[in-house]
């Protein structure tokens, strides 16, 4: 026994066996995936900027979602410029709480509001 670990295994009697290369393509495993999201990016229309409907509670932030109605009712936007550009704040139903924002924003923050008519 001792002979034939030490003398090998002969051609003969040696298997062969060949690798099989595996192809992983993420990109092709992806493709069903990316073309769905395309295709419901296309379905929905170019993107639009909508400002988010905060209010707070209790001393805690809490955000709504904005239906299509109280979208069509907004009439003013409040911008805030910035070094990087201007950035929108958020919109108001009216002009006298984007006043009230403008002001407290001046006070707290030191920074210039601009509101501008959304009509």
């Amino acid at each position: 026994m001792g002979r034939a670990f030490t003398d090998g295994v002969s051609k003969g009697n040696k298997l062969k066996l060949t690798t099989k290369k595996r192809s992983w393509k993420p990109l092709a495993d992806l493709q069903g995936l990316s073309g769905r999201t395309r295709d419901i990016g296309s379905d929905m229309g170019p993107m639009v900027e909508v400002p988010a409907m905060v209010r707070i509670e209790n001393e805690k932030w809490v955000f709504e979602r904005i239906s299509q109605e109280t979208l069509t009712h907004l009439t003013h936007r409040l911008i805030i410029h910035e070094t990087e550009g201007p950035r929108t704040l958020g919109a108001t139903l009216d002009l006298e709480t984007a006043m009230q924002v403008a002001q407290g924003m001046a006070r707290t923050e030191g920074s210039v509001v601009l509101i501008e008519p959304l009509r």
